[in-house]
């Protein structure tokens, strides 16, 4: 009976812990559970997600980013619009690349300026799955949901000759 108790005490605990994280639906329309995920997942499944949605996975992004010019993040055709690519900024750090839906691109770093969980591409947003954080990429990466203040550092990009490289 106690080991019943002990465990049924547990499980609620989870349920808790993964309410507190969930954000109560206020990250781009997921509730608690698909907040759940994310945090079991690791941030690499929203970029992921975003990436597949295009019709490619992660393998043939980054397969296709390293068959790309050299120095480049990636072109312009491995990211469709409204999706995003992860990379490794100069400092060896998470940062995420988006085609935003006017057709520019903007890259971030990935790391949350909250508690350092790596965001990841969400909705049109940046979700962090540690703390519900979520960052608007189409301004700023201004704070869109906290507990995060301030916006995640931003990555100068251009393009040259169909390429997304950092500025």
């Amino acid at each position: 009976m106690r080991l019943s108790a002990a465990l049924g005490v547990g499980a609620a605990s989870a349920s808790v812990l993964a309410a507190c994280g969930g954000g109560g639906g206020e990250q781009g329309g997921s509730g608690g559970g698909a907040s759940q995920q994310a945090t079991d997942s690791g941030a690499t499944g929203g970029v992921e997600g975003a990436t597949q949605a295009s019709g490619e996975t992660a393998a043939e992004t980054t397969a296709q980013q390293q068959g790309s010019q050299a120095g480049a993040i990636a072109s312009e055709s491995e990211v469709a619009t409204g999706a995003a690519t992860e990379f490794t900024d100069s400092a060896g750090q998470p940062a995420v690349l988006v085609h935003l839906d006017n057709g520019d691109f903007v890259a971030y770093s990935a790391v949350c300026t909250h508690a350092q969980c790596t965001v990841a591409y969400n909705n049109g947003q940046l979700a962090c799955p540690c703390h519900g954080s979520v960052f608007d990429p189409a301004n700023g990466a201004s704070v869109v949901n906290g507990p995060a203040n301030t916006p995640l550092p931003e990555i100068p990009v251009e393009v040259r000759d169909g390429q997304v490289f950092t500025a």
